[in-house]
């Protein structure tokens, strides 16, 4: 089915431990075409409570598991992502 631009909410809060370690919550939604939100049910709301590392100036480490909260979501999802920082030759900055 052809739903056009969806709505993905996402949001992420978290706590630095250390200068290199970091722990939080991030949610991630999907509430359906933009024109119209689909019913509470058939949307999709997901909690993963997240680690952080990072490995230096050009590395970084995001994992965590996924709580799915309504009957169209995944009930448990593990997700995981190794960053690399790119330089295109700008100022410097991340």
């Amino acid at each position: 089915m052809k739903k056009g631009f969806e709505f993905s909410p996402a949001a992420k809060v978290n706590y630095n431990v250390t200068p290199t370690v970091a722990i939080g919550l991030e949610y991630y939604g999907a509430l359906g075409p933009v024109t119209h939100f689909d019913r509470a049910h058939e949307q999709q709301h997901q909690l993963f409570p997240v680690i952080d590392l990072d490995f230096g100036p050009k590395w970084e480490f995001n994992a965590g598991i996924g709580f799915g909260l309504t009957p169209s979501t995944d009930r448990l999802i593990f997700k995981m992502i190794l960053g690399y920082r790119f330089d295109w030759g700008g100022d410097g900055h991340k």
